[in-house]
């Protein structure tokens, strides 16, 4: 079992023993969960806290966030040093982290708006709590609270692992296609955030093109997220929506 993993499981039992997984908690709760969640991802990571990526990071977030219609959200930020993992999540409550290995695909504020905004639309959408609320409803255990980026198919062999423990039956007639629909909302959403908060939205076609082609395929019926093509698809049916709070985006470099 990778660290990334152990990870995963335990932030999972915080939110298990407190009773709270219908999917309907108040968003005081869900604040609070965020907070307790943070607290152990910090203890077990290491983050940049200075420097050009820091500081892009930071004001891609505090841009979406002004956008994002939540105020009472506690957003944060963090940028976690690992140049090997190009990766993102949100914790409830807008605690979002991103991972250095990511501007390996993220060439400009842009790009890495399009990541950011797609991980602030899984808060607004408390798409984790939801996640795990239905993997418990299915009888499964170790649902993942964090709610990633990911791409679909990276590596076939952890796939089959997870239908192995997870039993093949419920995972892909269950969970999966709820994840990925929540993967197509997060996309959605995240590109409108994007563009009003001044990001050419179609920098998101830049970034998850480069994005999509990293790693090995498997069928899109097969994985949590949407197969690169059906990503990029789902984008560029929306640009033109997007593009128009994009011009008319106060934050808009003119």
């Amino acid at each position: 079992m990778n660290k990334f993993l152990k990870l995963s499981l335990t932030l999972t039992s915080a939110v298990v023993l407190s009773g709270c997984m219908s999917g309907n908690m108040s968003p005081k709760q869900e604040s609070a969960l965020g907070v307790q969640q943070e607290r152990k991802v910090l203890s077990q990571v290491k983050l940049i806290r200075s420097g050009r990526l820091y500081n892009a990071v930071r004001h891609v977030g505090s841009r979406i966030a002004a956008v994002s219609g939540r105020p009472d959200f506690q957003w944060r930020y963090h940028l976690v040093n690992n140049p090997k993992t190009a990766n993102a999540f949100v914790l409830p409550g807008g605690k979002v982290f991103v991972y250095s290995g990511l501007f390996k695909y993220a060439a400009n504020e842009a790009e890495l708006a399009a990541v950011v905004g797609h991980e602030v639309a899984h808060a607004l959408r408390s798409h984790g709590v939801k996640s795990a609320a239905r993997q418990q409803k299915a009888g499964l255990i170790g649902a993942l609270l964090q709610v990633g980026m990911g791409v679909a198919g990276i590596n076939k062999q952890t796939a089959q692992s997870i239908n192995k423990v997870y039993g093949q039956s419920a995972t892909l007639g269950y969970i999966r296609p709820y994840s990925r629909q929540n993967e197509t909302a997060a996309d959605s959403i995240g590109l409108m955030l994007m563009a009003e908060a001044g990001y050419d939205p179609r920098a998101a076609l830049s970034f998850w093109n480069k994005f999509g082609k990293q790693g090995r395929q498997i069928p899109e019926y097969m994985s949590t997220h949407p197969a690169p093509a059906s990503r990029i698809a789902n984008i560029k049916s929306l640009l033109p929506q997007a593009m128009a709070l994009y011009k008319k985006s106060k934050y808009r470099r003119r």
